[in-house]
């Protein structure tokens, strides 16, 4: 583990994944630490030669705002500072110093498609609430909106968390239905005869 300037508040598992990926990128573009540094200052985060020198010893710590210039620099996204890209997705990642996934899972997680974890209640429900508050409200379909609105405007929300079964889209509207096939509930607009 890098030694950084707050020592009461050593570096986690991502942050020494980040520090090593910065240099592994970088090298892999066949940029020199001045090089990123004119990058990173071109898009307003100036970060001298020796704070990139610190960045990847892990003796300097990485803010939100300058991990968005590093990644924009580098040509990456910020998940691909953070998470392994390398392996099969199977091999186990620390996240923090209590929280381990496969790195399929942390990239699915990252990337806003499921949760890290679910109950077997309401499975579906979870997976779906995860979506719609991972994404902005423009990037949400029609069936993500729907379920959303359902959502807010349902005053007793434990109607669905006790139902088993799957969601499907019919006639423009949400459908529950039991796991024999059964419609237990519709959302949405109402069908116009």
């Amino acid at each position: 583990m890098a030694v950084t300037e707050d020592k009461k508040n050593p570096l986690g598992p991502t942050g020494e994944r980040l520090r090593h990926a910065i240099a592994r990128v970088r090298e892999a573009r066949g940029m020199s630490k001045k090089e990123l540094s004119d990058r990173v200052a071109a898009l307003g985060r100036p970060i001298p030669p020796l704070g990139i020198s610190r960045l990847e010893a892990g003796t300097r710590r990485i803010d939100a705002d300058d991990l968005v210039a590093l990644a924009f620099a580098l040509r990456v996204n910020v998940n691909a500072l953070l998470l392994p890209t390398d392996g099969d997705g199977t091999e186990k990642v620390d996240l923090t110093d209590q929280v381990s996934l496969t790195a399929a899972d942390a990239w699915q997680w990252a990337d806003g498609d499921k949760p890290h974890a679910t109950t077997e209640r309401d499975k579906y429900g979870q997976v779906l609430r995860f979506r719609l508050d991972s994404r902005p409200e423009w990037d949400r379909d029609p069936i993500r909106k729907m379920y959303n609105a359902v959502l807010r405007e349902t005053s007793d929300r434990n109607a669905l968390a006790g139902q088993s079964g799957t969601f499907s889209v019919e006639d423009g509207q949400l459908v529950l239905r039991a796991d024999d096939g059964r419609e237990v509930q519709r959302f949405g607009p109402e069908k116009e005869s």
